[in-house]
Formats: C-alpha cells, structure tokens, sequence
C-alpha cells in the first residue's frame, strides 16, 4: 500500500530524534506529488512554519508552498472546537470551560487532552472546500515515544471511560479511523544511537496490532563513512600520526567520526535484528536547521519511489 495513500500519517518516536524534520519533509514530498497536504502540530507547537521561513497562525491553517499548510493543535482549541460543535454558543462554553473550577476537572479526565487533539485530526479529514475534501492528507507531528502511544490509545480509553452517549459515538468514529490499516499509517523515527533505537524496538512491542499500520521505520542523521575502502583509516592513521600537531588534531577528530560510525553500525544492526521491515536512512545534516530544498531531498529519500 503506498505510503501517501493514507489520509492520516502520524509520525512519532524519541524526543529530539526529528521527528518535525520527517514530518515537514514527508509533507512537502506529497505535496508535490499533487495532493493537498496539512501538516498538524500538536501539544502547542509550532516548529513546521519555521522551517519554510513563515511565521505560525497557531490553531489556524497557514500556508507554507502550494498544496501544503500546517497548524498548531492545543488541547483547550480543540475542547472548545468540539464543545461549541454540541452546543453552538461560544458564550455558554467561556462561562462553564473557561473558570477556575472547572479547569481543574477537565485536565483530570483521562486522556481527554489527547482525545481532542485526534477529534480535531478527524475533523480535518472531513472538512470540505467546495464539495470536496480540504485535505488529501494530514501529517501529525506527533508526541514523543511514550506520549504518543498514550495519545495513540486515548480514544479507546475515552471510550472505556464514556461507553454510551453523543461523546462516545464521536469518540468511536476517531478509533475506527485511527486503528484502520487503510486509513491511517504510523511512521517511527529513531536516531543511529543505542538508546533511541532501544526505545523504538519498544515502541514497536507496545504497538500490538498497530504494528501492521508502521509504513516506515526511519533512522535519521546518519553519518557518512568518510573513506570507502574498508583498512584505509588505519593506514592514513598509522602514516599521519606524529607529522605534526595539526595533523594529529585533525586524527583525533576522524577517531572520534569513526568511533561514532562503530557505534552507528551497532545501532543499525539491533534495529534491523528486531523489526521485520527496513529503516529508511536519512542523512545528517550540518549547519542551521534544513531549508524548502534539503526537506525536498529528504522527503524523496523517505518515499523510495513509492508514490
């Protein structure tokens, strides 16, 4: 199944790991591709724009190049969004949601925060333009490893938690789209280290039947070997070492590079080792966080010819 025949791709995995990279350069790719691309922030965040050179509209769409937006969700928008869909007035949802005495209750209902921001995903994947789909795609830069399988799962727990009424019929609708193979594809992402790729086998454990919906497992920032032929660091060291003390500064900084490639190596074995599909390798990138052009290289890596 390819990968931008989804209409939710959510992309998760350890803090720090660049997950928003993946997302803006999975985002772009499809956009190109023709389809109309949203991607969503959640939690409040607004990193996307950045990366385009253009400033957020928060929890409205902005535009970042033709055919691709992107927003920022915050769990309060997104109760308000649903709320005033049930009751219609804006004034009766600031008196009772917005004091506070109720504040408090809200953000002690189970995985309420997280069920919201998911409605509000659905709801983009319903929103029309002129009686057709506003979005043929939406990406959500999703929560760090363990939030995200919490948010993941928060539709199944609301629905635990509610079991009958308007709420819960709602809630299913979220479920049954989220959990569908067809229409929602999860994409890993992981770092070329020991303890990213730990956390991501984890990840992949925890998922149970979830894991049919993993489309790509990626190991971003990988390093390149500087020297193609293998023996030819140790003969360069061996020949260069003690010349002189800028050329022994220079070797110690190549010790460390290939001290990292090892530990890479290692890395890349156990993910191969314990998940049954290839990681998809992107490299690391030097200098200022990646511009339009290299998101654009990116996203052709990640899509491997699948269109």
């Amino acid at each position: 199944m390819s990968l931008l025949s989804h209409r939710i791709l959510m992309v998760t995995g350890k803090g720090g790991v660049g997950k928003t990279v993946v997302s803006a350069a999975l985002g772009l790719a499809a956009a190109e591709s023709g389809k109309k691309v949203l991607i969503a922030e959640t939690s409040g965040a607004q990193r996307i724009p950045e990366l385009f050179g253009v400033t957020s509209s928060g929890y409205t769409a902005t535009a970042l190049t033709p055919n691709l937006s992107t927003l920022s969700i915050t769990p309060l928008e997104a109760i308000e969004d649903y709320v005033i869909q049930q009751i219609r007035v804006r004034r009766l949802f600031n008196l009772v949601f917005r004091n506070r005495i109720i504040g408090p209750f809200i953000d002690a209902v189970p995985g309420l925060h997280d069920t919201v921001q998911l409605g509000k995903v659905f709801d983009l994947t319903r929103e029309k333009s002129w009686g057709r789909p506003t979005w043929d795609l939406v990406i959500v830069d999703a929560p760090a490893t363990g939030h995200g399988l919490t948010m993941l799962n928060s539709a199944k727990t609301m629905m635990d938690l509610t079991r009958t009424g308007p709420m819960y019929e709602q809630v299913r609708l979220v479920h049954e789209m989220l959990s569908d193979p067809k229409e929602t594809g999860l994409v890993l992402v992981s770092l070329p280290e020991i303890m990213p790729v730990s956390e991501t086998i984890d990840l992949w454990e925890r998922l149970g039947e979830a894991r049919e919906q993993v489309r790509r497992v990626v190991l971003n920032c990988v390093y390149p070997a500087p020297f193609t032929q293998p023996g030819c660091w140790s003969v360069a060291q061996e020949a260069l070492s003690g010349r002189s003390e800028g050329l022994d500064e220079g070797l110690a900084l190549t010790e460390r590079w290939m001290g990292r490639l090892e530990q890479q190596a290692e890395a890349r074995q156990r993910l191969s080792s314990s998940l049954p599909m290839s990681a998809f390798e992107l490299p690391r990138i030097f200098g200022p966080p990646p511009g339009p052009e290299q998101l654009r290289a990116l996203g052709a890596m990640l899509l491997g010819g699948d269109q």
